[in-house]
């Protein structure tokens, strides 16, 4: 799963992290302009960074890199809207027995299983009968905390899922230590950050890590991923699970697991440390 657009849901997850505006939270409202929407996206904390490509709406970021959406419904043709909606959608095999769970969970908010597999989650707001904008942003606090929820659950589900043998990069065996009945290749050792010797058998005890992990006997600890990210191979690590001077500065979950190489290489060289 991966977050690839997302909502007002994210305001409030880091309210105290700078200063906002909120003088006009007090204020009443029964309608909606692209004015409004830019004091309670920044108000929170947030970054507009461009208008919708259709109807009447922002996008904006987070301090994460999340990014995310409002867009104003029932809009007339001065772009006043009497409904907002926020949005997200995440990334992923999802079934619909997943939406109908988080619907019966969350009543606060819609979950829709899209045709790709991805999950759309959204919240509707109806400002007919007039909102105070401190109660569209407790109304949008409480959904950022459900979709976190969501989030969090389903980066445990992904980190519990054993890969199976086809699965792993297993490397070659030209470690000193290979083909001796040990796998000392450290992404299956739970206290490999301990064992310098450990970091250099990266990819290089293939035999023995492969037979013993098929034989369930030992456990991958650590899964670099892959390699298909858009910083690859540029000499510095851009998964954000590791620290140490080896790590870029980028600080988003969008290079999770697609960053192998790099990353592969500063774990060996001691210039990382494991999640």
């Amino acid at each position: 799963m991966k977050i690839i657009t997302t909502s007002l849901f994210a305001l409030g997850i880091c309210l105290g992290a700078q200063a906002q505006d909120t003088s006009r939270d007090a204020e009443q409202v029964s309608s909606i302009t692209k004015a409004d929407m830019r004091y309670v996206i920044e108000g929170s904390g947030y970054t507009v960074t461009q208008d919708l490509s259709s109807g009447v709406g922002l996008i904006g970021e987070d301090a994460d890199g999340v990014i995310f959406a409002l867009e104003g419904k029932a809009c007339g043709d001065d772009d006043v809207c009497l409904g907002v909606e926020a949005f997200l959608v995440l990334e992923g095999d999802f079934t619909p027995e997943d939406a109908n769970s988080i619907n019966q969970r969350w009543s606060a908010i819609k979950a829709t299983k899209l045709d790709d597999g991805s999950l759309y989650m959204s919240r509707y707001l109806i400002l007919d009968h007039g909102q105070t904008l401190k109660n569209l942003r407790l109304n949008l606090e409480t959904t950022h905390a459900i979709a976190k929820q969501v989030i969090e659950e389903n980066k445990k589900e992904e980190a519990d899922v054993k890969l199976t043998s086809a699965q792993i990069e297993w490397g070659d065996d030209s470690g000193d230590y290979a083909n001796d009945g040990a796998c000392d290749d450290a992404r299956f050792h739970e206290d490999g950050d301990d064992w310098s010797y450990q970091r250099e058998h990266v990819l290089h005890d293939a035999t023995d890590c492969r037979s013993l992990y098929e034989s369930g006997t030992t456990t991958l600890y650590i899964d670099f991923g892959n390699n298909s990210g858009e910083y690859a191979n540029d000499d510095t690590c851009d998964d954000n699970r590791f620290t140490g001077e080896g790590r870029s500065i980028l600080t988003t979950d969008s290079h999770i697991k697609i960053d192998s190489a790099d990353c592969i290489a500063a774990y060996q060289a001691g210039r990382l440390n494991r999640p």
